[in-house]
């Protein structure tokens, strides 16, 4: 008979093996950043991308490592800036400030054609983000997450997973090109983790699907990658979101039933998968743009698969060369 603490590993295991990953680079590695057009609330628009995803590749590290991060600027779209810097949001850049990204203040732009590599070592651990720093064109699509673990992390035997499923990014979405808004633009609509809806879109838009397993405990990076909006976040049916890190530093934990998450914020919090097998509705709900969740706006699903489905998938896997 398997202990509590046993079973959790197994399940773990598996879940871990049910994973399709999200492309994640670091500590070294490339981000070409490009021009695409993409529909993430259903709507087309051209952005600025960073490895042609938005949000951007997941950047991620262990404390101490040196980071060699070559930026690759290809952009050829001059309905938005061209030009590009990365600031890396949070991390103190001690004795690198040429590393930290403000263009015409640490550093020059990157001007299209050319490459710059950011080089540091981080003596934090947390969540973090990135996005552009030259002007208004991280609002045209170009950020990111960024996580740097720590395998010594005070909180490590309190959860079971925390790998790239378990970032969750908020942004907030507008489908006109940044330099033409003149004064605060209003966003068209929220994503969470890339997706959403608007009110014209709610019959044949994706929502994001974030898959946990029952008995489960998840340490969940979430992350405002916004412009502008503040969200407050929750999640149908779990009441009891623990939160241990606040913009990349722990702290006593505490236990709440909903975040309020400004721009450039970032939480972990712990949730234990212990509800029905079901999905589950995410809500972020926005102090800007459309408010609600009728159709499925400003929303997610949570996915909860059955216990022993994976640990079936486990058996297989063991079973199988």
């Amino acid at each position: 008979m398997f202990s509590s603490s046993s079973s959790r590993t197994l399940l773990a295991l598996a879940a871990a093996a049910r994973i399709v990953s999200a492309a994640t680079v670091g500590p070294v590695g490339s981000l070409v950043v490009a021009n695409a057009t993409i529909s993430p609330d259903g709507l087309p628009r051209a952005a600025v991308l960073a490895g042609g995803t938005f949000p951007g590749t997941l950047v991620t590290g262990n404390i101490g490592d040196n980071f060699q991060l070559t930026v690759v600027d290809q952009q050829q779209d001059n309905r938005m800036l061209e030009p590009t810097s990365i600031h890396w949001h949070g991390l103190f850049q001690n004795g690198t400030n040429f590393m930290d990204g403000p263009a015409f203040i640490n550093q020059c732009p990157i001007s299209p054609g050319n490459s710059f590599t950011y080089d540091f070592t981080s003596t934090q651990s947390g969540t973090f983000w990135y996005h552009s720093h030259l002007a208004t064109q991280y609002c045209d699509g170009l950020r990111g997450a960024m996580v740097i673990y720590d395998p010594a992390d005070a909180y490590i035997s309190e959860y079971d997973v925390d790998d790239e499923s378990t970032v969750i990014t908020l942004a907030d979405w507008y489908n006109v090109f940044a330099e033409t808004v003149a004064g605060v633009a209003t966003p068209s609509s929220m994503l969470i983790n890339g997706l959403g809806r608007t009110a014209a879109t709610t019959a044949n838009t994706t929502l994001a699907v974030i898959n946990v397993t029952q008995g489960l405990r998840y340490r969940f990076r979430l992350v405002n990658i916004g412009c502008d909006s503040n969200y407050v976040f929750q999640i149908d049916g779990h009441t009891n979101l623990t939160i241990i890190e606040a913009d990349g530093v722990l702290h006593e934990p505490l236990s709440v039933d909903s975040i309020q998450i400004y721009a450039a914020q970032r939480y972990s919090f712990i949730m234990t998968a212990d509800q029905a097998v079901d999905n589950y509705w995410i809500r972020a709900n926005p102090n800007t743009g459309p408010t609600g969740f009728t159709g499925g706006i400003n929303s997610a699903i949570l996915r909860c698969a059955e216990y022993f489905q994976l640990i079936c998938q486990l058996r297989f896997l063991i079973i199988c060369p």
